[in-house]
This record gives C-alpha cells, sequence and structure tokens, in this order.
C-alpha cells in the first residue's frame, strides 16, 4: 500500500517539512507519480528499523536526592 506524505508524517509523528526532508535526502524512498510522491508501507517499516537505536540505561542510583 502507498501512502501519502501527510499519512507519512502522521504515522511517525513528525512534521510534514521534516517527512518531505528525510524525502529529499534520500532516507525514505518514495515513488512520484505526477507531481504526487508515495512512500510504500514496506520503505517505511525498513526506514524505521535501519534507524532504531536503544537507550543506554541509567545506571540506578542508591537512595532518594530529594
Amino acid at each position: 500500500m502507498l501512502l501519502t506524505i501527510k499519512e507519512v508524517a502522521k504515522k511517525l509523528k513528525i512534521s510534514l517539512s521534516m517527512t518531505y526532508a528525510l524525502i529529499g535526502r534520500g532516507e525514505i524512498p518514495c515513488y512520484e507519480i505526477g507531481s504526487c510522491k508515495r512512500v510504500s508501507e514496506d520503505d517505511l517499516t525498513t526506514f524505521l528499523a535501519s534507524n532504531r537505536r536503544e537507550v543506554p540505561k541509567r545506571l540506578e542510583r542508591k537512595g532518594r536526592h530529594f
């Protein structure tokens, strides 16, 4: 299934301009149909998987600081 740029932005919870920037840099591949751009769900899933980062765990503190 193909998604509009607006749908991609909504799924990623980012702005339209950020979505266009990611597409413009080639980070998210898209199809151009006339003047319309569309992103496949598979390409979006691949983009998300390749940009997944683990957040390092903080050291646990002993006791309270307040």
